[in-house]
């Protein structure tokens, strides 16, 4: 195990408090669990500042809307701890921020806004954390509602344009914070993942 590995894992396992026992008997739900606890606390640290910006941008509906969504994410690691299993817990995470993803591209514009990108998490996030059924249906559910975005305007639904102050810095703050957040989740479940795969980098 690298050094970078060692961190993350020590980093990772930090997050154990709040993974019942039944999920910490299964290395591989154990691994799923702590990278989707991962994304909630990434979640915890994001929202207030996106909430910010919308304000600041002059959208308060959407920094609503965000911080309900984001609130959902946040506390989706704990269902487990009610019984209703890991499955249930990346469901409600990805659900949630999928909804989110849905208003703001309605209230954004439709199929050109700037936060359609984003809809690219849902299927990676269950691909890593579920699997390539987890992982195909997201997929499925995204595709569906980017068609039905682009169906819509191309049947002469009318989208708002940005009701923001400054479009071009959502813009911005948009592909930089995707860029930033794929990185994220890369690297850490690259430096946490089976020591066959990173020994299948070296063949």
């Amino acid at each position: 195990m690298t050094a970078t590995a060692s961190i993350v894992s020590q980093c990772l396992s930090a997050f154990d408090r709040v993974i019942p026992a039944k999920v910490q008997a299964n290395p591989l739900e154990l691994r799923s669990a702590r990278h989707l606890t991962l994304l909630a606390s990434i979640t915890a640290l994001s929202v207030p500042i996106l909430t910010l910006m919308y304000h600041f941008l002059g959208d308060d509906a959407a920094a609503t809307v965000v911080l309900t969504g984001g609130i959902v994410m946040m506390i989706s690691p704990f269902l487990m701890g009610v019984g209703l299993g890991l499955a249930v817990a990346r469901d409600v995470f990805i659900g949630a921020l999928f909804v989110l993803k849905i208003w703001l591209a309605v209230h954004l514009g439709g199929i050109g806004a700037p936060t359609v990108p984003w809809f690219v998490l849902c299927p990676l996030i269950a691909v890593l954390l579920g699997g390539a059924v987890a992982g195909l249906f997201w997929s499925a559910m995204v595709s569906a509602t980017v068609i039905a975005l682009f169906w819509l305007e191309q049947s002469g639904v009318g989208f708002a344009p940005y009701p923001v102050s400054h479009p071009l810095i959502l813009q911005l703050v948009s592909v930089i914070g995707l860029f930033a957040l794929v990185t994220i989740i890369a690297l850490c479940f690259r430096s946490d993942a089976p020591s066959a795969w990173h020994a299948s980098d070296s063949n």
